[in-house]
């Protein structure tokens, strides 16, 4: 049978247990969004190698010109997609540092950062899918490997459409992750906090007891039996009470004697 003390003690442990289920998938998602974002990094690096590499000449480089058709040899899209890779790349680490630093501001930083990738995923799907004459006024590509991508992307649709939809709707959830974890891990705090407040409550003594110096009492610990017994058996300092096993009483000052008014009031029984 559960006792109050059980149900309690559950109650208390459940947002931890939370805290830590949101943490495993966020850590989970991040590090596929994390491996998502080398990849692209790295093979932009390798694309940039071989581009290097197949179109290298040892002839001076002309005067610059910023010209449309001066572009045509950068390896735009190249550095286009490594600078997405990077970015997605930055974005997971983000997001592992907040989730094992139990860092709102780095999580607040990754879900940022997640909605930029998020919104710029959606804006390119929708351009390249819905109309595609803003493509025709992109510069070519001389290291050709838009064109491969293009190429693929159109054989394999299907797979990709549902890859895509996958990686929005893991960068979805791992979005909502961060915003349950930010707030469950404040709420944590909270209550952690009241109950700090609770028992420095029920510690504190409601009246401060009154100097014994100033009561005309020897400072130290008593020495009768009572108070030694008290002291060895139950960790009670006698000396906190009014009552004087040595000296009886304490007397009560005339200040705090019922006044004939007062006594007036009592119940007769008493």
């Amino acid at each position: 049978m559960r006792t109050s003390v059980d149900v309690e003690s559950n109650r208390k442990r459940s947002p931890g247990a939370w805290i830590a289920f949101l943490r495993f998938w966020l850590r989970l998602f991040n590090m596929l969004l994390a491996m998502v974002g080398a990849a692209m990094a790295g093979y932009a690096i390798y694309m940039y190698v071989k581009f290097r590499d197949t179109h290298f000449s040892p002839t001076p480089a002309p005067a610059p010109n910023l010209s449309l058709e001066a572009t045509a040899g950068f390896p735009w899209f190249i550095f286009a997609f490594g600078g997405a890779g990077v970015f997605t790349l930055l974005t997971a680490l983000t997001g592992l540092s907040g989730v094992n630093s139990n860092s709102r501001c780095c999580l607040g930083l990754y879900f940022t950062m997640l909605l930029v990738l998020l919104l710029g995923q959606l804006a390119l799907a929708i351009a390249y899918f819905s109309d595609r004459s803003w493509t025709k006024k992109l510069p070519h590509d001389d290291t050709g490997e838009a064109e491969k991508m293009k190429k693929f992307i159109e054989s394999k649709l299907e797979i990709c459409k549902w890859v895509g939809v996958g990686v929005l709707a893991m960068q979805v959830a791992a979005a909502g992750l961060a915003c349950s974890l930010s707030a469950a891990q404040q709420r944590l705090m909270d209550d952690v906090s009241d109950e700090e407040d609770e028992v420095w409550g029920r510690r504190r003594p409601l009246i401060s007891s009154p100097d014994r110096a100033e009561l005309g009492e020897p400072s130290g610990p008593r020495t009768d039996p009572w108070s030694s017994r008290m002291r060895e058996k139950y960790g009670l300092d006698t000396s906190q009470f009014g009552y004087n096993p040595e000296g009886g009483q304490q007397p009560v000052p005339p200040e705090q004697l019922p006044t004939a008014d007062s006594r007036s009031r009592y119940c007769a029984i008493m």
